[in-house]
């Protein structure tokens, strides 16, 4: 709701001879209107039986309408902050129930790389793998086992280009093929799970 509603609204109760029949009948149309009014309907009963008690008159503070205002404003806003976190929490827990991973995002299965080459050709996250003059056939033999992707190659004197690549854990495959795309003698496209290299 806008808060110049809120404000009308208020100076509504404060002031009814400020208005005209049909601009509070236009004012008050409005759901989020009615509901703030008897919230402060009801704020207001229950200080006035409140004042009628007799062990508690000498407690009782008269309230004057800018105290009203005040506090018709702290409980409008407790009501929109509830609804705001209402939201926000509604929004995370369906972006939680998505599903996360493609094949693009997966990450290495240390284990088995280490099980195929007796070393640890997998990123951690303590550590990168750097691959130091090495084959591209090694390299993307090392990421394709990782991934759980296909290599294939169109042009086989890129088989033994020799690069300098760091693999870092949180990388995604497709991050990985960019990296090596930046070489000028090569290009790899990813198709569905299978990477081409030219």
């Amino acid at each position: 709701m806008k808060e110049d509603k809120i404000e009308q609204m208020l100076r509504a109760m404060e002031h009814p001879e400020e208005f005209t029949d049909e601009e509070l009948e236009t004012l008050f149309q409005d759901q989020e209107v009615r509901d703030c009014y008897e919230a402060a309907l009801k704020a207001e009963q229950a200080f006035a039986a409140r004042r009628q008690q007799p062990e508690q008159q000498t407690k009782v503070v008269a309230m004057s309408p800018r105290l009203w205002f005040r506090v018709a404003a702290a409980f409008i806003g407790v009501l929109m902050l509830s609804g705001i976190s209402y939201a926000a929490i509604s929004h995370l827990i369906t972006m939680d129930s998505k599903p996360k991973v493609a094949i693009t995002e997966r990450k290495p299965d240390v284990k088995k790389v280490k099980k195929t080459y007796g070393i640890e050709a997998a990123p951690t996250k303590q550590a990168p793998v750097i691959y130091n003059n090495v084959e591209l056939q090694q390299i993307m033999q090392y990421i394709a086992d990782g991934y759980g992707v296909k290599v294939e190659f169109k042009n086989e004197a890129t088989r033994t280009l020799r690069f300098y690549l760091q693999w870092e854990a949180d990388d995604t495959l497709q991050e990985i093929i960019d990296k090596i795309n930046h070489f000028e003698k090569v290009h790899l496209t990813l198709n569905e799970d299978t990477i081409f290299i030219e």
